[in-house]
């Protein structure tokens, strides 16, 4: 029979197919999310305060979503968290904010904390700004109302200590960083 059996052909056609998919298919990506999601409690309030310069721009967690919602199944470091969120891409809300969706950042949380997201993470991966997680909106008690999401199980490098600082969560401001 040679080397290209009866199941090899078909074989190599689903083969091809999915190389041509390309990231598409990619384990633990983003999706968009298609279906219509219940509108948030306190949709109208402003949650997140996006800055640059002299210039800001406050978003409400109904303007966010707007913006376009997408899914992701991830692991995290805290098995807890383990889960799947929905949320704007972040370079979306950077953009939207007048912004370079690739720009180097610094996230601030509600309780102080802070890191800068390097340029390189929101080239080489899309980060989202989840609003929501198992489809429930993201209160403070769930590390809400917005949160950064690495698509963790998307890429191998992304399970290396030195991303775990950078999933900020009750993140409430952006800014350019230096």
């Amino acid at each position: 029979m040679g080397i290209l059996g009866k199941m090899s052909l078909p074989w190599l056609l689903g083969v091809l197919l999915c190389a041509a998919c390309g990231p598409a298919w990619a384990a633990g990506e983003p999706q968009r999310v298609q279906e219509p999601l219940a509108a948030a409690p306190q949709a109208g309030r402003v949650v997140l305060k996006v800055q640059a310069g002299a210039r800001e721009r406050t978003w409400t967690l109904a303007q966010l979503e707007a913006l376009g919602l997408y899914r992701v199944s991830t692991s995290t470091y805290w098995p807890d968290d383990n889960g799947t969120y929905e949320g704007p891409l972040l370079g979306a809300v950077l953009q939207a904010s007048g912004l370079d969706p690739k720009a180097r950042i610094r996230v601030l949380a509600r309780d102080g904390f802070s890191q800068v997201l390097p340029a390189e993470d929101l080239s080489t991966w899309p980060l989202m700004l989840a609003t929501r997680r198992d489809g429930r909106p993201l209160d403070v008690a769930r590390k809400g109302p917005l949160r950064i999401i690495y698509p963790r199980d998307m890429d191998a490098r992304l399970a290396a200590p030195i991303y775990r600082l950078r999933w900020v969560w009750m993140v409430d401001r952006i800014e350019v960083a230096p």
